[in-house]
């Protein structure tokens, strides 16, 4: 089960990454007149997938490595907090508003993925 959740948690900090740098980029690429035909990367499909992907996730990984292995509640806030700050993007008060919190808020949820790992990582070469 650790290794299952270890292996888990680099996919959702890799895909959280990606999420993250999507959400960075594509004001940037769209701004750029010559690259309009890219406004299908500013899809809200694409979006919503990435939330529900690290929406998942937190259940496949973040929930039972703190309910089995270590009791640790700081992984799930640090996913909490980002997944509010998505949240919030999503309210509509301008693009920089949005790409800021949604950029926030998938680089918390990697770093929940992250201190997950290592708190697994920790469990398994400490045998505790």
């Amino acid at each position: 089960m650790k290794i299952k959740n270890q292996t888990f948690d680099i996919i959702a900090l890799t895909s959280s990454l990606i999420c993250a740098i999507h959400c960075a980029a594509v004001p940037i690429l769209l701004s750029f007149s010559s690259l309009t035909s890219l406004h299908f990367l500013h899809n809200p499909l694409i979006e919503w997938s990435f939330i529900g992907l690290g929406i998942l996730f937190v259940f496949i990984s973040l929930w039972p490595s703190y309910k089995k292995t270590h009791r640790r509640s700081r992984p799930l806030l640090i996913a909490a907090v980002g997944f509010i700050l998505i949240a919030i993007s999503r309210l509509h008060f301008g693009e920089i508003w949005e790409a800021v919190n949604t950029v926030a808020g998938a680089l918390l949820v990697s770093s929940a993925h992250y201190v997950n790992w290592k708190l697994l990582r920790c469990k398994i070469n400490h045998g505790h």
